[in-house]
């Protein structure tokens, strides 16, 4: 039941916020910051993954190998990205499995 009400509630926020961009009349479009945001976003992944990966690591019987550390920072987020990034996109995790050397398989 609450996977289902967390669904809802996560569909109608998203949906909600995306229409308010396009009827909100004056919005205005900042190329600089979105690409500070970007690049914000960037740094702070790098800055968690890396490092976590690095201390989960010293104690693990399975490290978690550099492959795989970057396909943690270069895949989508969560929730809405996680939606939209393979609409728009059309997927790209399949090729970036197959340059990284991952097996579709993780078991």
């Amino acid at each position: 039941m609450f996977e289902v009400l967390h669904f809802l509630a996560e569909n109608f926020i998203f949906s909600y916020m995306g229409l308010a961009l396009f009827t909100f009349q004056n919005h205005v479009f900042s190329p600089i910051f979105i690409a500070g945001a970007f690049i914000a976003i960037f740094i702070g992944r790098a800055s968690n993954i890396y490092p976590l990966s690095f201390l989960l690591n010293l104690g693990r019987r399975h490290k978690i190998s550099g492959n795989f550390q970057h396909m943690m920072m270069f895949s989508a987020g969560g929730g809405s990205v996680r939606g939209v990034v393979p609409w728009v996109f059309g997927g790209g995790t399949t090729p970036m499995l197959s340059k990284l050397h991952i097996s579709r398989c993780v078991c």
